[in-house]
């Protein structure tokens, strides 16, 4: 008789890769030079090697199978919590990264360093509520969404405009909700307390054991299907075309996150670059976006009115986007499928309720969550809560109204 325990069948299976696309890849690596001589030229070699961080991180991403969005869906869908333990380690290891760099003051190209501290308001609450629930009916902007959806790609440029659109009007309305509404100030984790950077690390690092120590346990009551199978090879084709484990991709993130801490003198945001773009197509259209309070409150007003490489959001994401693509071409991935008006006005409605939310909360799973935590911020434990809030309650509703997801197709 053939066994029926659910954990011996595989919940998910990994991609079988195409040739790869040689001749996007050099598009992509085109792309890549042209951005780098035009960062260096506006902004300088801090710029290029910022770009070039960029590029790891969206490579990593992909390869890393590092999803932000679906690892609080598949607690509840099946149980499966190790992705979970994974982000606790990129936690943890990025904690442990930023606080000498904090502490000692460290940092590249004669730059400052300076947390993802944000202030606790009602549009971090609200905000970082729309964000989960509008990842959750969405499917988010992780890279699993790239090539586990049907149409994933198709679907990923309506998710796209709809972040674009919900971060710029959430710039317009971040005045409200951060400034008309009650707020308090900024609280750090290390400065708050009498034992400093090392009692902040040592209480999120046992926040992050007892999290895992839990998972763990709940994932051996439930016995869930098992992720894909991880990657036994390290060659160069392992490397280029093929998943890496979970622990290895949680590392290299943290690591680079800290890299991007010392060029910069800030860590990783996504949300604030989009508003940017957002904002500067708002004005090549007449309308006056210097009045939105997010301009000055959050953000420099100068970016508005100058090249967005001399941003160093942008340049970084530019960086990220570019590294991607590059690896989906190397993956044989950029394919393109039709979709239903319902699948596009999902994604669409997904992504402005991430965009907008995002926004009004300080970023999102990146900037609030990932870089916040990392810089010992209370704002991005409330902001994760919420986010998670936000997710729970959009899965459960799917299910009241009986809402099927988009099934994965591989």
């Amino acid at each position: 008789m053939k066994s029926t325990d659910q954990s011996q069948q595989p919940a998910y299976k990994t991609p079988t890769y195409k040739n790869s696309q040689y001749t996007l890849t050099f598009i992509g690596i085109l792309l890549a030079v042209l951005i780098g001589f035009l960062s260096y030229q506006y902004s300088g070699m801090q710029y290029v090697v910022l770009f070039i961080t960029g590029i790891l991180i969206g490579f990593t991403l992909f390869h890393a199978r590092f999803g932000f969005s679906s690892v609080y869906r598949q607690i509840v869908e099946d149980g499966n919590t190790e992705m979970l333990r994974g982000h606790m380690l990129m936690l943890g290891a990025a904690a442990t990264f930023f606080a000498p760099i904090f502490y000692f003051e460290l940092g590249f190209f004669g730059s400052f360093p300076a947390p993802a501290m944000s202030p606790i308001s009602i549009g971090l609450i609200v905000g970082s509520f729309l964000f989960g629930f509008g990842m959750e009916i969405g499917s988010g902007l992780a890279p699993a969404s790239l090539y586990k959806v049907e149409g994933g790609r198709t679907a990923m440029i309506f998710t796209l405009f709809g972040f674009t659109g919900g971060a710029t009007l959430g710039a317009a309305h971040f005045g409200f909700w951060n400034e008309t509404l009650p707020s308090a100030s900024p609280f750090s984790l290390a400065t708050g307390n009498p034992f400093g950077y090392p009692g902040a690390w040592m209480m999120q690092m046992t926040i992050f054991a007892l999290i895992a120590i839990g998972s763990y346990l709940y994932k051996k009551k439930k016995r869930p299907p098992a992720l894909p199978s991880m990657p036994s090879g390290t060659n160069w084709r392992q490397i280029l075309f093929g998943f890496w484990p979970l622990w290895v991709g949680a590392l290299i993130l943290a690591a680079l996150n800290a890299l991007t801490l010392l060029i910069r003198g800030e860590p990783w945001v996504l949300t604030a670059a989009f508003s940017l773009w957002g904002s500067k197509i708002a004005m090549f259209f007449g309308l006056d976006v210097s009045t939105w309070g997010y301009w000055g409150a959050q953000e420099d007003l100068h970016s508005l009115h100058s090249s967005v490489f001399e941003s160093s959001t942008s340049v970084l994401n530019f960086g990220v986007i570019i590294g991607t693509f590059i690896t989906l071409t190397l993956g044989g991935l950029i394919r393109f499928a039709k979709i239903s008006f319902r699948i596009g006005l999902i994604a669409l409605i997904g992504g402005t309720l991430m965009g907008y939310g995002a926004t009004l909360s300080f970023g999102a799973n990146v900037g609030a969550y990932f870089s916040g935590i990392a810089s010992f911020s209370l704002h991005a434990w409330i902001w994760g809560i919420f986010a998670i809030t936000g997710v729970y309650v959009a899965y459960h509703l799917e299910k009241r109204f009986n809402f099927r997801r988009v099934q994965s197709k591989h």
